[in-house]
This record gives structure tokens, C-alpha cells and sequence, in this order.
């Protein structure tokens, strides 16, 4: 091997350790920042039960559920990373239908009024796949939408049937800057983005591309000059 590859090698490898270390940073604030919100709710209800009709119980309360589910999303991230890194993850491929699939996905931001969620396209299309893991990866998708594209209130999920494949996407109002795109789907690359904070730790995309590629699709984003962006992934018939 020469110089210039040895020296590459390094290089690449201190920026790997380098994001590891971001990430395992900012990990350890997230998931700290609602175990402490936890804590000091528990803490204040602790304080009230001998006043069980005190007007801040119904909100503390609300705050500790708030709390566990943002753990509970963290540590699923956490779980659903092993598996993919060690190469252990099973599929487990039945027939369905994609738009039900979708609607199931979108049940929770409709419930919650936030957004207004549209499905259109091939809606009678069928795909063999593992249902969990691919429902995994839209949910991943639309929390970026609901996330990220704070400017629309409109998410539109498009399904598209093609020869050999079929193809889901859902357009975003915000745009991605276009330097970044190429490493949108890499490990630990949200631990870098310094200019912006975001709770979560980066690893939806990461983990959403690995899903896609072990059932043999593909998964990108479209950059549109002045108009938003696309999020897309495709999955064999």
C-alpha cells in the first residue's frame, strides 16, 4: 500500500472516531435531557400525593408521559442500530398492501391534528416484505416532516408502481442543502450538524437505508431547485 493510501486510511479513521464521539455526546444529552424532565416530574407528584386534586397534577403528569415517550423513541433507535451493525437482522416477508400499511403509519400524526396526511398513487398495489421494518422506515420519513418542514402543514405520501419495483415518496417544503445530501444516510452524520440543534440522535435515515437495502431497494432524496425536497425509497414486486 503507499503513503497517500496509509495516509488516507488514518485519516478516514480519526473522522470515524471522531463522529463516534460526537454521537455517543449527544446521546448521552438526549437521552438525559428527558430522564431529568422525568425525574423532576415524578419528583413533584411525589410532593402532591397527599393532594390528589392539585391543579398541576393533570400536567405533570402529561409532561411524564411526554418524557417516556421521547425515551422510548431514543432507546428504539438504540436496539434497532445492534442488529443492523452486526448483520443479525431477519426479515420476515408477508403480502400487503401498501397504501393500509401507510394510513397505519400516518394514524398517529392524524390523531394528533398537527398535520393533514394524503396517500395517493397506486393505492391497490401490493408488495412482498417485512411490514414492521418497512412501517419502521416511513414512520423515520414522516417524523422528519413533522420534524424538519415545520413551514407546511401538508404531508403527501405518493406510491408508484413501475415493472420491477414500486416506489414511495413524500415531498418536503424545506430544502437540503445540497452538500450535505450524500451523507444524509450515513452513520452518525446528524452528530455533526452543528448549526442547527435537533433532538434525536441521527439515526433514523441511517437505519431506514439499511432496511431498504437488505430487502434490495433503494432509498435517496431528490433536491428540487426552490421547491423543497423528496424523500423516496423503492422496494422489488
Amino acid at each position: 500500500m503507499s503513503l497517500t493510501g496509509v495516509t488516507s486510511d488514518i485519516t478516514k479513521r480519526k473522522n470515524y472516531e471522531t463522529q463516534k464521539d460526537d454521537f455517543l455526546s449527544i446521546a448521552s444529552h438526549e437521552l438525559k435531557t428527558p430522564i431529568n424532565s422525568l425525574k423532576a416530574s415524578i419528583q413533584l407528584l411525589e410532593s402532591l400525593k397527599n393532594k390528589p386534586t392539585h391543579e398541576k397534577i393533570p400536567k405533570l403528569i402529561k409532561q411524564s408521559s411526554k418524557s417516556i415517550e421521547k425515551l422510548t423513541f431514543l432507546v428504539d433507535d438504540l436496539l434497532n442500530l445492534n442488529p443492523l451493525s452486526g448483520g443479525k437482522m431477519e426479515l420476515v416477508k408477508t403480502e400487503f398492501t401498501v397504501a393500509a400499511m401507510l394510513n397505519s403509519c400516518c394514524e398517529a400524526i392524524r390523531l394528533s391534528g398537527s398535520h393533514h396526511v394524503t396517500i395517493k398513487g397506486d393505492i391497490d398495489v401490493s408488495v412482498v416484505a417485512d411490514e414492521d421494518s418497512i412501517n419502521q422506515v416511513v414512520v423515520n420519513i414522516l417524523n422528519n416532516a413533522v420534524k424538519y418542514a415545520s413551514q407546511s402543514k401538508e404531508i403527501c405520501l405518493n406510491i408508484e408502481k413501475y415493472d420491477q419495483y414500486i416506489k414511495i415518496a413524500q415531498d418536503f417544503v424545506d430544502g437540503i442543502d445540497e452538500e450535505v445530501q450524500p451523507y444524509l444516510f450515513e452513520i452518525y452524520f446528524r452528530a455533526n450538524q452543528e448549526e442547527k440543534h435537533y433532538s434525536g440522535l441521527g439515526l433514523g435515515l441511517y437505519i431506514s437505508a439499511e432496511i431498504i437495502s437488505r430487502h434490495g431497494g433503494e432509498i435517496g432524496v431528490t433536491i428540487k431547485k426552490g421547491n423543497g425536497s423528496t424523500f423516496w425509497f423503492t422496494l422489488p414486486l
